[in-house]
Formats: structure tokens, C-alpha cells, sequence
């Protein structure tokens, strides 16, 4: 007798929850990691981790670079070939549908029986620990604090955030700072033609924002034929893309705006142009005062202040390849100071905040000859997620095999599990109590 048609929907739920599909997610993020570890050796970490782990869809493979990671550069020499390729999904969507997958199949699907609680508890932590990977991509901030030896820093720059500053030049060198920002999201969809007005109180003027891009250049009206120009240039907008058609780092992009500042007592408007990469902010004067305004990358404050106190590069032994970076700093909060280390696989956590040592210099090609270290400032709501998903996918697995043992050995199997898992914690506990 046949067993009746499923319909249209249990069907979907069926193949969501499928082991095919489950090992088809798993061959391409092996695949992926394999190609993202070739290309970084050409292209950097952070574009290949953009460019295959964290895209919804990848655009291209380096053929080329991947065939150089490999050595086979010595065989035959293949050049710059790159594939394009826009339905490959990169790891944002594998991770989407490896999470689906778990949800219906580890989950919703899986028998429910004492047998396989260990199991189903192993497929909850997974399900967490990319659930912190989500929260990890959309809410982490990560930016940039380099300091000289000697030198003290409690603010970090971000690597991706942008605003556009107003600060009010002070007649007193000493007097504290005032910053106005306004936040990328609120102006980055002003195209051409387009333009929005911000005020606040504490300006003499009102500010029109027009004509972003996302990457651009200001180029001279050579003619003077253009209507969009400004004391004789105007925004070009400039690829994303590079040579390769891959898309740049978000790093290397320059955003540029138009900015009109219309004085409230009713004077002249002033125009002029905003350019991330210009070498100093745009003025404008409002009877007495001055304002400098800007694209910058937005600055952090860090609960706590770091001093780097000094810093070291080893070398592998008859190269000039970094070994291994590492800085002495002191942390200082609320008047406290705690000497700590940081190196490169070995970041200092405090307060939500991560600090890891990301570059080094001598000091021998800025010619000061004094030292200095970036620092990777990582501010993460997940930090502490995947330790906590990997203790608990542990324990499920441990809850499966003392189920199982207890069965062979014919004796309560809740009462052995449960106090064995007790004394596993317990050690754990003790463990982790000794190392902090």
C-alpha cells in the first residue's frame, strides 16, 4: 500500500529539513574557506572575509591569485584570470540556510525521547553559535587606535561608520571640543539632484546635504560649462569596483557630498565640497566664528584609556616576515591602572571591549624612529556567545554518551548522567576560576 502524497508545503518542510541539503551547505563553506584562505594571501583578510564569508552572494573567483596561493606559479604561469560569478552563495546566505536546516531538521523534526536530548541539546547550541555570528556582523563595531610609545588613547575610529563632523573652532586652545555628527544613514541616499536640510540650536546655520556618492573625486571644471560645480570643481563619481571587477574595500572607498551652509540671520549662503580624502575640512564662517566641517570615520570613546608603554616585532629567523607582534599597555579606569599584554592571538577584554594588536611600526620610514602599535578595538554584544554555544554543544554531547553507557551498563541512566555532568562542571568551574 502506498503511503499518501505529501502536499506542497510538506514538502518544503521536508527538504529544508533534509540531510542532502545539510551536506551540500557544509561542501560549499568548505569550499568557500578554501578559496577565502588562497585569496587572502594576495588580496588581505579583510576583502576575502567580506568577499566570501560575509556576502550574500560572492561576484568572482581569482583564479589567478588561488593558483599562486598554491605554487603552481612555478609550474606555469597563468596571470590575473578571475571567474565571475554572481549565483554562487557566499557564506551570509550558507549560514542562513545551514540555520534553517538545524531549526527544522535538529530541532523541529528530530524524535523527541530521552535518547536524543543530548542530541537535540548539541543542535540548540549550534543554532546559537550562528545566531552570534548574525549578531556579531550587523551589531559589532570595529575600528582602529594606533598609538606611539608613551602615548595615551581612549577613542577608536571605526573602519566602516562615516559622519559628517561640525566642530566649532575655539578661541582657546585648551577649551574642550564640541562635535556635531551627522550619521551616514541620514544623507547616503541623496543622489543626484537630490538634497536635505539639518539644523540644531546650537548652529548659527542651517546645513543642505546633496549629491552623495559613495565613492568619488573632485575633479576641476575645466571649461566652467558644468551647473553642478563649485568654486570651479565638481563630484566625479568613481567605480567600486577595481581593476579585476571585484568590489573595493569599503576602506579604500571616498565618499563626497555637496554642502550648502545657509546662515539663519538671513546672509549669504555658502557651497562647497565635502571629500572624505580631502586634506583639510571645508570652513565656513559665521560673523565671528568659525566651523570646520568633514567626512570623517566616527570616533568611538572607550569606557577605559590605554597607554602603550612599549612594543616588539619578532621576525622568523632569516626573513623579514613577522613572526609575532606584541605590546605591553597599561589599561587605566576610574583612576585604577592594570598593566596588561597584548599580542596578536592574544586580544585584552575588558568592559564589552576587545583590543587586539592588529599592525607594528619601527618608526624607520616616518623617520622619527619612535615605535608605535594598532590596535583592533572590537566593541561585540556575541563576544562571549561561541564559548557559551561550545560549552553547551560539549555537555549535550557528554549528556548522548553517559545516556547511551548508562543503558549498557544497566543503571539509572538520569541519576549517572546528571552527576556526572555535575562533576564535569564543576571541574570546569574550577578550571576557568584558576586561569582568571
Amino acid at each position: 500500500m502506498s503511503s499518501p502524497s505529501k502536499s506542497p508545503p510538506e514538502k518544503v518542510f521536508a527538504f529544508l529539513s533534509s540531510f542532502g541539503l545539510a551536506t551540500a551547505v557544509l561542501v560549499m563553506l568548505l569550499i568557500l574557506t578554501f578559496l577565502g584562505t588562497l585569496e587572502q594571501a594576495e588580496h588581505g583578510l579583510v576583502a576575502s572575509q567580506a568577499r566570501y564569508f560575509e556576502s550574500a552572494f560572492i561576484d568572482r573567483i581569482d583564479i589567478g591569485a588561488c593558483w599562486r596561493a598554491l605554487a603552481f606559479d612555478g609550474y606555469y604561469k597563468l596571470g590575473n584570470v578571475t571567474l565571475p560569478v554572481y549565483i554562487l552563495p557566499g557564506g551570509y546566505t550558507l549560514m542562513a540556510i545551514l540555520f534553517v536546516n538545524l531549526l527544522c531538521g535538529g530541532i523541529v523534526r528530530i524524535r523527541k525521547s530521552p535518547k536524543t536530548i543530548g542530541v537535540i541539546i548539541s543542535h540548540f547550541a549550534i543554532l546559537f553559535m550562528i545566531a552570534a555570528g548574525a549578531v556579531t556582523h550587523h551589531y559589532a563595531i570595529e575600528g582602529n587606535l594606533n598609538l606611539r610609545e608613551g602615548q595615551t588613547g581612549d577613542e577608536f575610529v571605526s573602519f566602516h561608520d562615516r559622519v559628517i563632523e561640525i566642530e566649532k573652532v575655539q578661541a582657546d586652545p585648551a577649551a574642550k571640543r564640541s562635535v556635531l555628527v551627522i550619521d551616514e544613514s541620514q544623507y547616503r541616499d541623496l543622489s543626484s539632484g537630490q538634497g536635505r536640510t539639518f539644523t540644531s540650536d546650537s548652529l548659527p546655520f542651517d546645513l543642505m546635504i546633496a549629491n552623495w556618492k559613495k565613492n568619488a573625486e573632485p575633479r576641476r571644471d575645466a571649461d566652467g560649462s558644468r551647473s553642478d560645480s563649485v568654486d570651479g570643481y565638481f563630484i566625479q563619481e568613481m567605480s567600486i569596483l577595481d581593476d579585476a571587477g571585484a568590489a573595493k574595500a569599503d576602506e579604500q572607498l571616498a565618499s563626497a557630498c555637496l554642502a550648502i551652509a545657509k546662515p539663519k540671520n538671513g546672509g549669504e549662503e555658502q557651497k562647497g565640497i565635502l571629500w572624505e580624502f580631502a586634506a583639510a575640512p571645508w570652513t565656513v564662517t559665521v560673523g565671528q566664528d568659525k566651523f570646520l566641517i568633514s567626512i570623517a570615520h566616527r570616533s568611538y570613546k572607550l569606557p577605559f584609556a590605554v597607554r602603550l608603554e612599549h612594543t616588539e616585532e619578532e621576525k622568523h629567523p632569516g626573513t623579514m616576515m613577522a613572526r609575532r607582534f606584541s605590546s605591553k599597555v597599561t589599561k587605566i579606569s576610574h583612576g585604577h591602572e592594570e598593566m596588561r599584554m597584548v599580542t596578536m592571538n592574544e586580544p585584552v577584554r575588558s568592559e564589552g571591549y576587545a583590543v587586539f594588536q592588529s599592525t607594528f611600526s619601527s618608526g624607520e620610514k616616518e623617520g622619527t624612529g619612535i615605535k608605535s602599535s594598532g590596535f583592533m578595538i572590537v566593541e561585540n554584544p556575541a563576544d562571549h556567545w561561541p564559548l557559551i554555544s561550545c560549552i553547551i554543544v560539549a555537555e549535550g554531547l557528554l549528556l548522548h554518551f553517559l545516556m547511551m553507557l548508562s543503558r549498557f551498563l544497566k543503571v539509572n541512566a538520569w541519576a549517572l548522567s546528571l552527576s556526572l555532568i555535575a562533576l564535569f562542571n564543576a571541574a570546569f568551574a574550577l578550571a576557568m576560576w584558576k586561569l582568571l
